[in-house]
């Protein structure tokens, strides 16, 4: 794909890998992990693919009436094999098509992840593919099933028991499923709070890539045990040749291609609500991401 925490799945394998090989074990509106096309008339343009990646606060289920606290635009080129992540931190104030302004993180509970697609697409005039939406139950129980071992180095290691819980030691390399998830919720002990975390959602999401490009390039039968728990835990409204596509194009990319880049905001409030502005600047970066599919 947190205010209260953000459960968030995705990384390009997420949107690339675990997407082809969705199965139906879950009706639609239940499943932990959903996802489908922005528009029906789906058209990529100029060999670049724009995938949405919402992470919600749904302690369980996969519901739409909740907040995006977690909102990143992936992008690939798949000419020059390069690409980005591109993070929005839940309080930036934006225009929300039919709804006025408010907190971008509100977007999923007034119209679904396709209002939170519009939403972006209005920020940052990208055209976007497809979206996928997942809630701690889907997050959680996916990176378990992968089995954990999550390459995202933490250095200083993290400790918030009286919020997310997170407790990572310092020095540690790799995460498992439980603190992979307390380490995209976490922003209270962190210096630059929400902005921080959702670069640190970027980072993690490119810890998944290398994780599977890894896993696969040492063993290709690996990749089968990524299907298996896509279809365990996904449900997606995308048609079989478009999610083929996409699982070979991942499978192309390399992590150090993909930049990991959090809009510039600045700190602000409306009336009694603490939000962030986006600055300016964020224009260009918009700019050079819609031209180059790549940050």
């Amino acid at each position: 794909m947190i205010k209260r925490a953000v459960a968030l799945l995705i990384l390009i394998a997420s949107v690339c890998v675990l997407v082809p090989f969705a199965g139906d074990s879950f009706d639609s509106a239940a499943a932990p992990i959903t996802g489908g096309r922005v528009h029906a008339e789906h058209q990529p343009k100029d060999g670049k693919i724009f995938v949405l990646i919402i992470g919600s606060d749904a302690r369980s289920g996969n519901p739409d009436g909740v907040r995006a606290d977690g909102i990143h635009l992936v992008g690939v080129n798949t000419n020059t094999m390069k690409g980005g992540i591109l993070n929005f931190p839940r309080d930036s104030w934006v225009s929300i098509p039919g709804a006025g302004s408010a907190r971008i993180n509100e977007a999923l509970n007034r119209g679904g992840p396709e209002l939170v697609a519009r939403t972006v697409e209005g920020i940052t005039g990208i055209q976007i593919d497809y979206w996928l939406l997942t809630g701690f139950v889907g997050f959680q129980f996916a990176v378990r099933d992968l089995g954990g071992a999550v390459p995202v180095s933490v250095p200083q290691g993290m400790s918030d028991p009286g919020g997310s819980g997170v407790d990572i030691p310092p020095n540690t390399k790799k995460l498992s499923a439980v603190d992979s998830l307390a380490f995209v919720r976490t922003r209270k002990t962190l210096g630059g709070g929400d902005v921080a975390r959702t670069t640190n959602q970027g980072r993690f999401l490119l810890g998944l890539l290398r994780k599977f490009r890894t896993e696969v390039e040492a063993n290709p039968a690996t990749f089968f045990e990524w299907m298996g728990v896509a279809r365990k835990w996904t449900r997606l409204d995308i048609p079989p040749q478009e999610l083929f596509e996409l699982a070979v194009l991942t499978s192309q990319v390399k992590p150090p291609d993909v930049s990991n880049v959090t809009v510039p905001v600045r700190v602000g409030s409306v009336g009694a609500a603490s939000v962030v502005f986006i600055q300016p600047g964020a224009q260009s970066i918009y700019a050079r991401f819609k031209e180059k599919g790549s940050l």
